[in-house]
């Protein structure tokens, strides 16, 4: 099973790192995007390849998604919960000495589409924080990709300028792909790193949907092989059907030839299809007609009688010294 990963250069060695810890039963490749309109084109050009894909956050899958509306590869991202938030928030207060939550900036409020001047801090006092994350990551489905392209240098640009401007202290991103940018020009940025467990979740999840995927596509690949054997068996029973009564003439003659109604010349020449004409015995010819084998060589030495069948080699049957008979049914 082949997986491919797209994520930052930011992120690559934290996630390939944990995942060469696991014993997964999978072959990773790893591929990195530069923006969200990237990460659309290498799942593009990465999935004819590979059986599923992981993404590092719900905005780049949001931007696949965008590029390729109907996935034809199961797509899996893993993002940042409430709780690396919360991890991260602990982090900033242990190193900034004179913590103070209005004194950073947080990209994800620049997603949130309720009230404009809602402070980050007025959802973590009244408990709403984890409904916001939610909230945010639902919001970034319904953006299109050049919204998307639009909001990422967006972001990175206010945090170059307010730091620039000395309005804030620090600030906080998700956003794996402008963190080169913001170190570059000196922004002190905290990074919301996803803990290993989602990680984890992450692969696990994807693991799974692509071998439910493969099951059904093998159970569709068996109920379309089993719709041809039937729609050729039945073709072959209405050719042998319309033979049949093609044959008319030959039905007719044959009953006349052996005194038989025309019904049980049909049901004895139905029988001879299943049968090797040029070698019948009274024991298969019995099994076809479901009849007694003695009934069955009655028979026989009747259309031989008639001229309808000759005796030919005789079989030795095993344990019995007295050799069974066998016909060729002439036409």
């Amino acid at each position: 099973m082949k997986i491919a990963v797209i994520l930052t250069e930011f992120l690559n060695d934290y996630a390939k790192n944990y995942y060469q810890s696991l014993a997964l039963n999978c072959e990773l490749s790893y591929f990195i995007y530069k923006d969200f309109q990237d990460a659309g084109e290498l799942y593009l050009a990465l999935e004819p390849d590979y059986d599923g894909f992981l993404v590092s956050g719900p905005v780049p899958r949001a931007a696949i998604c965008q590029r390729v509306p109907s996935l034809p590869k199961p797509l899996i991202s893993f993002g940042s919960s409430p709780l690396c938030y919360y991890e991260s928030f602990f982090q900033i207060q242990y190193n900034e000495k004179d913590f103070y939550l209005e004194r950073g900036y947080y990209d994800l409020m620049e997603w949130y589409s309720g009230e404009p001047d809602r402070p980050l801090y007025d959802f973590l006092k009244r408990g709403e924080f984890h409904d916001l994350i939610m909230e945010i990551y639902q919001n970034t489905s319904s953006y299109s990709l050049e919204q998307l392209c639009e909001m990422e240098e967006k972001i990175k640009e206010r945090h170059i300028r307010l730091w620039r401007e000395g309005r804030i202290q620090y600030s906080v991103t998700r956003f794996s792909n402008i963190m080169p940018d913001l170190l570059h020009a000196g922004v002190k940025t905290y990074f919301v790193y996803p803990k290993y467990e989602i990680l984890k979740e992450a692969i696990t999840t994807l693991l799974q949907e692509v071998s439910l995927k493969a099951m059904l596509q093998n159970q569709t690949t068996i109920a379309a092989l089993n719709q041809q054997y039937s729609s050729q068996f039945l073709f072959q029973r209405q050719a042998r059907s319309q033979s049949s009564e093609y044959g008319r003439d030959y039905l007719d003659a044959l009953s006349r030839r052996t005194g038989f109604s025309l019904s049980y010349v049909r049901r004895f020449v139905t029988a001879l299809e299943t049968l090797n004409n040029e070698h019948v015995t009274s024991q298969n010819l019995a099994s076809a007609l479901d009849i007694t084998p003695r009934s069955a060589n009655r028979l026989l030495k009747r259309l031989l009688n008639c001229g309808v069948a000759e005796e030919i080699t005789t079989d030795h049957l095993p344990n019995r010294g007295r050799p069974e008979k066998a016909y060729r049914i002439l036409n």
